[in-house]
């Protein structure tokens, strides 16, 4: 399943690492994977489930074709006949071209896979079908180690790796994902795929992270506890070093709360504002102190006192940067 999964998340980097000239044919901005309840009836009655069947449209072109992708973790000495009876179902069901490739993941054998199936006598050539087979252990896991396409990352493990350089390859791997620029949903289906299809004993992944202590998987934050005073004050003194009065400790809760469900889906990308924001009954605090993507530090006391009236707040504000510039220092405590 989680094989499925990277091949799903990860289908046109498949292509890009691979099969290139697939990759040319078709609009990547197209790409559908159908469900397989809608072909289950096409498949082998020993295997109800192909595993990728993906309809593109070609590039600078109306018409579609299909991709049919078939996983094979262990040796299937008929893979090149089921491959065929696929690819005919499959054209004939959708009336279109269909592109077949195999993708062999097994550790052994170790010789070439069959990739055509033929029929035919002595002297007439009924049938040669031919398919694209990628068997990883044929590839060396060192040619592709630095390779930008995350893709290969994660498949380094399924290519030839000796016994004795398991920890050396999980450590570059895991070294090499850190630098990927990719989404943390797709860091995250990697890094599972190696901790399942490249595992180590505990003492050696020990061992590999007290030599690497870059890629050592960070400990979980623990939830701050927002439900009691004493949580809100630890949390604001651990993560932003903010003295805050025991008496403004709940309207500093509310405020956080507030902000943070407001802005799920668009938390600001400042790491400071020039304009406070007035929180319940006397509280100020800068706009951008709160779900930025930066840190904010704290730089001194706050200098001004608000009351209930937010309308002084810019009127104090005023008043106290005009004060701190008479005496020389800085008119803002938050800074960067």
């Amino acid at each position: 399943m989680l094989f499925k999964q990277l091949l799903e998340e990860f289908f046109v980097e498949f292509l890009d690492l691979f099969v290139p000239d697939a990759l040319h044919l078709l609009d990547t901005n197209t790409p559908t994977l159908l469900d397989k309840e809608v072909f289950r009836d096409l498949l082998d009655l020993d295997r109800r489930e192909a595993d990728l069947v993906v309809q593109a449209r070609f590039r600078n072109q109306p018409t579609t074709f299909i991709v049919h992708l078939e996983h094979q973790a262990q040796e299937d000495k008929v893979l090149h006949q089921r491959m065929f009876r696929y690819f005919a179902r499959f054209h004939d069901r959708y009336a279109a071209p269909v592109y077949p490739i195999a993708l062999c993941s097994y550790r052994t054998p170790q010789q070439p896979a069959p990739d055509r199936y033929a029929v035919g006598f002595p002297e007439f050539a009924v049938l040669e079908f031919r398919f694209r087979v990628v068997q990883l252990n044929q590839l060396r896991w060192r040619d592709d180690l630095r390779h930008p396409n995350p893709l290969a990352t994660a498949l380094l493990t399924r290519m030839r790796v000796a016994p004795h350089e398991r920890r050396a390859v999980k450590a570059a791997c895991l070294a090499h994902l850190v630098g990927l620029p990719i989404s943390a949903k797709r860091r995250r289906i990697i890094s599972q795929f190696l901790d399942v299809y490249l595992p180590l004993a505990p003492a050696d992944e020990a061992e590999m992270y007290a030599a690497h202590p870059e890629i050592a998987p960070s400990q979980p934050e623990v939830p701050a506890d927002l439900s009691a005073c004493q949580g809100v004050l630890t949390w604001l003194s651990a993560h932003l070093s903010v003295l805050v009065h025991a008496c403004n400790v709940c309207d500093v809760a509310s405020y956080l709360i507030e902000f943070t469900q407001e802005n799920l889906s668009a938390p600001p990308r400042i790491t400071t504002s020039a304009r406070p924001g007035s929180v319940g009954a006397g509280l100020a605090a800068p706009a951008g102190s709160v779900g930025c993507a930066q840190p904010v530090q704290y730089a001194g006391r706050l200098p001004i006192c608000i009351g209930s009236d937010t309308d002084a707040n810019p009127r104090d504000l005023a008043r106290d940067q005009r004060l701190v510039r008479r005496l020389g220092g800085v008119g803002y405590p938050w800074a960067h």
